[in-house]
């Protein structure tokens, strides 16, 4: 069985958002507190993690993470890499090298923003011991596989995932500005689906609200969520307006697949 954890649902900037006194950011609700977006994978024996933004320290101790096996990154956007060196604790714990996939352009951003991760450990040096590793096709960690989906982003190269396991399958999209026929193609029968819905008003870069909701129609799973909002997004006032079987993320939701 698939387990997934949100560490984060929010958007490049976090909420509360630096600077803004918006009613969202100005709220004490606990959902409306977002770090940036990523999620905890696990099964029975194997936990990975998508995407390390600059949160992750706090995601790793809010949440209780004890174990990492592998990161797979979906771009190289500051809010989705800039975590990479907290995993170290891990990497040293576990006296190996954790792989680290993406494609082979976010590879090479990654080894010129962290130039110095090793392959071991050497007396001195406190720094990651990572593989960087390329993803292209499915990738199985434990019983799951991690499937990249390409979506277009910001005019990079972006990610979407489709993960299966042994009893379900879910779709993690959490920056895109839409699908092709193969992407959706690729996200069929799922059990649960998680795609960006920034803001209300179009972006050029990102799904908005009502262009998300349009797609997870599309998508069709038993189970939708958004991930990825900004502060305009008020959790007590949408959530209980969004169609049957769609919801908002938030920090710390844990859910079975």
């Amino acid at each position: 069985m698939i387990r997934l954890k949100f560490l984060g649902t929010g958007w490049s900037h976090g909420v509360p958002t630096i600077g803004c006194t918006c009613p969202v950011c100005t709220d004490t609700h606990p959902r409306n507190y977002r770090r940036r977006s990523s999620i905890q994978v696990m099964d029975d024996a194997y936990s990975v993690v998508v995407d390390v933004g600059p949160d992750f320290r706090d995601q790793a101790l809010s949440f209780q993470i004890q174990q990492l096996d592998a990161v797979f990154i979906t771009h190289q956007h500051a809010d989705h890499v800039m975590g990479l060196d907290d995993v170290r604790r891990f990497s040293w714990i576990q006296k190996s090298p954790l792989p680290v996939y993406a494609e082979g352009t976010v590879l090479k951003r990654l080894s010129e923003l962290y130039p110095y991760v090793r392959q071991a450990r050497t007396g001195g040096t406190a720094v990651p011991l990572i593989h960087f590793t390329p993803w292209q096709h499915p990738v199985t960690v434990g019983s799951m596989t991690f499937t990249p989906i390409e979506v277009p982003h910001a005019g990079m190269h972006c990610v979407g995932i489709r993960i299966d396991g042994d009893t379900g399958s879910l779709g993690y999209v959490p920056d895109c500005s839409g699908f092709s026929d193969e992407a959706l193609a690729q996200l069929e029968d799922l059990d649960v689906m998680i795609l960006n819905a920034l803001r209300v008003e179009p972006h050029p870069a990102h799904l908005s609200l009502e262009q998300s909701l349009e797609w997870l129609g599309r998508i069709n799973a038993k189970r939708s969520l958004l991930t990825h909002m900004g502060c305009p997004l008020d959790y007590e006032a949408l959530n209980p307006q969004l169609p049957e079987g769609v919801e908002m993320a938030w920090d710390g939701l844990q859910l079975s697949v």
